[in-house]
């Protein structure tokens, strides 16, 4: 007696391509996440914060559960009720109106109806861990390298200008919300975007 099965192969793409798109996502969490919390430089307590925030960003993606389980959906629950309810077998699709299949056995009953249920959840947690830690690295790889750029960009100048006292420019998308700086004599910083103008006394 068979039963409705998702085709691995399938299942596996499906996951791979979800693992792409929320890796990429949590990369661009990541970048944002640097933005708002401003600083320059890569300490662990930044570390902590930009990762943990990143984590957050991601449960978001949780709600979206059916999307995890499409595959499965769709090849043991919506295929199976459509040959089911035209008279076929829900396991084959073979021509069956007798209380089993004759071609391959399985019985010819309603399938269930999907729903989310605890696999759901491990599919979700095998998607969501993967992406984090790697998104989470490809995104601080991207704001360290934009950082190093801007540390470029200042050498360059200085070498230009001896007498700069300072310069200011964007961050990278996805964090072109906020700015890096460098002032002669604070050094390089990444300020947050809300970060309040000091007003002389």
């Amino acid at each position: 007696m068979s039963a409705p099965r998702t085709p691995p192969g399938i299942a596996f793409a499906w996951w791979a391509v979800l693992l792409a798109l929320v890796t990429a996502y949590g990369a661009i969490a990541a970048e944002v996440t640097r933005g708002l919390v401003g600083g320059f430089g890569l300490r662990a307590v930044d570390f902590v914060v930009v990762g943990a925030s990143t984590a957050i960003a991601m449960l978001a993606i949780l709600p979206m559960g059916a999307c995890l389980d499409l595959p499965q959906a769709l090849a043991e629950h919506w295929v199976p009720q459509r040959r089911w309810a035209k008279g076929r077998c829900p396991a084959c699709g073979h021509d069956c109106r007798r209380a089993a299949c004759t071609e391959c056995g399985a019985p010819f009953v309603r399938p269930e109806s999907y729903a989310m249920d605890l696999a759901t959840l491990r599919r979700a947690v095998r998607v969501l861990v993967p992406a984090w830690a790697i998104g989470l690295a490809i995104g601080l790889w991207g704001v360290a390298a934009d950082e190093a750029a801007f540390r470029r960009e200042v050498d360059a100048r200085r070498a230009a200008d001896p007498e700069l006292i300072d310069h200011a420019r964007q961050r990278a998308w996805p964090a072109s919300f906020s700015e890096l700086r460098w002032n002669a004599g604070r050094g390089f910083r990444g300020p947050p975007p809300f970060e309040s103008p000091k007003v002389a006394g």
